[in-house]
């Protein structure tokens, strides 16, 4: 043994006779992390013949014949060094060990892998409190997709969280409704990065939202906090300064820190994941692919489902103002110049003008007046209805927080966009079984192939857009067929409960709480079982954790 080996045996011995306590993990997941501590004196169970902990120096001696002596004197080190208590920082010291030394899982063959999956892991479930980090409260697709992570997992009670934001907005009740505590942090004020860094010191791993999390994703990478990071743009490398301080107005955030944080990302050390293949594409050279994994937004289709059962489509769009003989065309999305409402106004303006779809209505669901650009955008998109003279046939509302209706009540949905990655509207409206005109950038193609869930078209093309609405309008059955294979590819490339199993893992990974842990550190115990007498095959398991974040990509 080396010359380390007696303390090392010292936490091994201690962390068997730990999962061997019901009592004491029971202890340790009612009380919260900072105040967990374990006792050192439960004595090993077992069955006739078994000898518990020793009490005293000299049942240790009387012990030294039948077990390794370096472990009972080694047991008096640990206590002389941590009292009667274990912190739990001690506890997560211990774990790691074991971990790394499967040969040692076991004392005896008393503890079952049963009472392992039941006690030991449990209680570490929330040992390790995830902060959440967002670029804003504002209802918009990356919010929405934490919104519906964070509330499935908070309902199976798997893990805590706790959310960071630079501005309060009106998501805000709804996390803490779910139990998710909110802070507010601005990039912008001065000594941020300090202030973060301690802040960050409370917390066991990070779950980063957007790219503009860039900054605390390189804070993560320098204390070596497990994290994973979401990216949901699709910003061309040579517009990151552009795209962060003048779309988005984020302060504190520029190429630099944003080519960092990708540049150090490493496998082991934390998950990058892309809602598309075509973002991962996007940032080839700038990223280590093997920290890299595309995982699909998915959408709560049960959910969706009850809606349609329970309202009437007739009755909504008469609330709307439609009748049955209307054509609604529906334009979802922040009324923005990157999702070019501007182009879907000049194709309603072909609709009716050229093509004579006199009963079309249009419909733009949402507005927002936060940014002057906004503002702007705004006023250019009605001028346009205006001059097609058709401003008396389109509505624009402002973002809403239950827009389910909207899909019920339309007959086409579109989105044009000249920038975007894969937003939930195609899935949503797939699973209406709505036809779909979208272009044929980034990630959507991924969503919708051409002729079949709907029509792909060039970006900014508003003639190809009134071309493809009018083959929809001229041809219901088409529509139909179109929105019912739609409707198939919802339910199988965007599932939400894929998605959230993904993500669950990934969290149990960097939590280092959930059944994989437990499974693997099953697997390497076995293992080891069976590679019993060969030190250069037990000598390779060492380590396994750090290579966790590899298998989770080559399971997805």
């Amino acid at each position: 043994m080396p010359a380390s080996g007696a303390a090392m045996s010292a936490r091994l011995l201690v962390c068997m006779c730990m999962l061997l306590s019901a009592q004491a993990f029971l202890d340790l997941r009612v009380a919260r992390p900072s105040t967990r501590h374990l006792s050192l004196l439960p004595r090993l169970r077992g069955g006739e013949g078994h000898s518990p902990l020793p009490s005293t120096a000299e049942e240790s001696t009387k012990l030294s014949t039948s077990k390794a002596p370096e472990l009972f004197e080694a047991i008096w080190e640990a206590k002389e060094k941590h009292g009667e208590n274990l912190s739990p920082e001690a506890l997560q010291e211990v774990l790691d060990t074991l971990r790394d030394y499967p040969e040692f899982f076991f004392l005896d063959e008393t503890p079952k892998v049963d009472s392992i999956r039941a006690h030991a892991f449990q209680a570490q479930a929330r040992d390790q409190m995830v902060a959440v980090f967002s670029h804003s409260l504002e209802r918009n697709g990356a919010n929405i997709f934490l919104q519906i992570l964070l509330q499935h997992t908070t309902d199976q009670e798997r893990q805590e969280f706790e959310l960071f934001t630079p501005a309060d907005g009106p998501l805000r009740k709804a996390f803490e409704k779910m139990g998710v505590k909110v802070h507010v942090m601005n990039p912008g004020d001065d000594g941020y990065m300090d202030k973060l860094e301690k802040r960050l010191q409370n917390f066991g791993a990070v779950f980063a939202n957007t790219i503009m999390s860039a900054p605390v994703v390189r804070t993560a990478q320098k204390m070596g906090l497990p994290y994973t990071w979401v990216i949901h743009e699709a910003w061309p490398r040579e517009q990151f300064d552009w795209y962060a301080s003048k779309v988005f107005m984020q302060k504190g955030i520029d190429a630099g820190i944003i080519k960092e944080a990708f540049q150090s990302a490493e496998p082991g050390s934390g998950n990058v994941c892309f809602p598309a293949k075509i973002q991962m594409e996007l940032y080839d050279g700038l990223i280590n692919k093997a920290a890299c994994q595309v995982v699909y937004n998915g959408i709560p289709v049960a959910s969706i489902d009850q809606f349609q059962k329970e309202k009437n489509r007739k009755a909504i769009r008469a609330e709307l103002g439609y009748t049955d003989d209307d054509f609604l065309v529906l334009h979802l999305g922040t009324v923005c110049a990157r999702k070019c409402q501007h182009v879907t106004a000049q194709a309603f303006s072909k609709l009716v003008n050229e093509k004579g779809v006199k009963n079309a209505k249009l419909l733009i669901v949402g507005a927002r007046y936060i940014r002057q650009h906004e503002i702007d955008y705004i006023s250019k998109v009605k001028k346009i209805l205006k001059e097609g003279g058709v401003m008396n046939r389109a509505t624009i509302m402002d973002i809403h927080e239950h827009v389910l209706r909207f899909y019920l009540a339309a007959d086409v949905v579109l989105v044009p966009s000249k920038n975007e990655v894969l937003p939930l509207v195609i899935a949503e409206a797939q699973s209406f079984q709505r036809p779909l005109v979208v272009t044929n950038i980034d990630g959507l193609p991924e969503a919708v192939t051409d002729g079949q869930e709907g029509f792909l078209i060039p970006p900014e093309d508003s003639q190809a857009l009134a071309d493809a609405i009018d083959k929809f309008y001229k041809d219901s059955d088409l529509a139909v067929r179109t929105g019912a294979l739609g409707r198939v590819r919802a339910l199988h490339q965007f599932s939400h409960k894929a998605m959230t199993q993904k993500y669950e893992t990934i969290i149990d990974w960097m939590t280092a709480s959930g059944e994989e842990s437990v499974q693997r550190m099953v697997e390497e115990h076995e293992t080891a079982e069976e590679v019993s007498g060969d030190s250069s095959k037990k000598d390779s398991l060492a380590g396994v954790g750090s290579q966790v974040p590899a298998a989770l990509r080559q399971a997805s």
